[in-house]
């Protein structure tokens, strides 16, 4: 292929896009006999088959967005004509800073973040969990694309566009989402996967469906029992646990549960706000132990062993303020949702400081909260 075909595929760009925007992706899949969702695209990986060439499987679109670890295509499939998300993974150098606790190459050059979420994403097969299609190559190192199904929107783009309508999103579309998050974790965490970083804009949603799915999968890693030491500078500041805050390094899923914990309140409002938003480390504690109160015997009886437990002091006159921020049994102020008994419940136990106390994603879905009142509907972002 001559070098101008080749130069539409290049990642550099003028263009400044969202960091935290990423693929809207999703598997197409179907269900096995067993009950369990399996993917029905045929893949091709480098480990595996091989890899197709992109410039004889697809063309160029339009570029999407770019993100820490790669920049995303829209592309069409020459053979079916089928638009598809193409994400090229980016090739970083040494000394640029990133969340991961090893330099992000291999020693064949190939990015380790880039390894990990192939490697999760081929683990994993599930309807709440992106997947790769395939794996197609520019016929250099630098230019490998992990392909998928274009997605309509990630969950925070839906909600703006859902807020400029002006209605609040409905106690059965909230209660949804939420079920599909906690259903996608469940089956990481159940493979022994952490996510390491949930947020709404890492969250996808199919507009014609109303299917979720969880995306961006590059600080994804497989945990054990008992827990060993990984970094803490993972998870988005606003959507990071407590534990890791004060330099917890053997921790679990519930880093996760708190993400989502955070996430579910977030939908509350009316995806207006976060529910914590820091402006750093320590703003971000004060911010949590104010809005839940400082640890102590009963709360978090551990907390004095963290590693950076007598680096921050706060009030002892702290007192929860979870229920000033989420009356219960009425509706909320600018159009949020209903919050009842039971949501609060389960957003308190998402919330625990304490990461033993904190609810499971199995704990989670099994609550009154998905099993009472209205039941849970898949959301519909016209």
């Amino acid at each position: 292929m001559g070098g101008k075909k080749r130069d539409r595929w290049d990642s550099s760009s003028d263009e400044e896009e969202d960091g935290e925007k990423e693929a809207r992706v999703i598997p197409q899949t179907r269900s096995s006999t067993d009950g369990n969702v399996i993917s029905t695209w045929p893949l091709h990986n480098p480990l595996l088959q091989g890899c197709r060439s992109v410039y004889d499987t697809y063309e160029q679109i339009e570029r999407l967005s770019e993100g820490t670890y790669g920049v995303v295509w829209k592309a069409r499939d020459l053979a079916t004509n089928e638009t598809v998300a193409l994400k090229q993974i980016k090739f970083h150098v040494d000394d640029e800073p990133r969340m991961t606790e090893e330099p992000n190459h291999a020693k064949n050059g190939f990015p380790v973040t880039a390894l990990r979420e192939i490697s999760v994403l081929l683990a994993l097969a599930h309807e709440n969990i992106v997947n790769v299609r395939e794996m197609v190559t520019g016929g250099g190192i630098d230019k490998v694309f992990m392909v998928m199904q274009l997605f309509d929107y990630d969950l925070s783009e839906a909600m703006s566009k859902h807020l400029l309508d002006g209605a609040p999103l409905p106690q059965s579309e909230l209660k949804g989402i939420l079920q599909q998050v906690l259903q996608g974790t469940q089956h990481m965490h159940t493979n022994w996967y952490l996510h390491r970083d949930l947020k709404p804009s890492n969250l996808l949603v199919e507009q014609r469906t109303g299917r979720v799915a969880l995306a961006d999968l590059g600080l994804a890693r497989r945990y054990q029992t008992p827990a060993k030491a990984m970094t803490q500078l993972v998870v988005t500041l606003w959507y990071r646990s407590p534990e890791l805050l004060f330099g917890e390094g053997c921790y679990g899923p519930p880093v996760d549960m708190w993400s989502i914990g955070c996430i579910f309140g977030e939908l509350i409002l009316g995806g207006k706000e976060a529910v914590m938003p820091g402006q750093g480390e320590l703003d971000q504690i004060d911010k949590i132990f104010s809005l839940l109160g400082g640890p102590n015997e009963t709360t978090w009886p551990s907390f004095d062993n963290l590693p950076n437990a007598g680096l921050f002091r706060w009030k002892s006159s702290d007192v929860p303020q979870l229920s000033q921020k989420f009356p219960v049994a009425q509706p909320l102020e600018g159009g949020r949702s209903f919050l009842d008994a039971d949501g609060f419940a389960l957003l308190e136990g998402l919330l625990a400081l304490d990461p033993s106390q904190r609810l499971t994603a199995t704990s989670a879905l099994e609550h009154p909260y998905f099993q009472k009142g209205v039941k849970p509907r898949r959301p519909q972002f016209v």
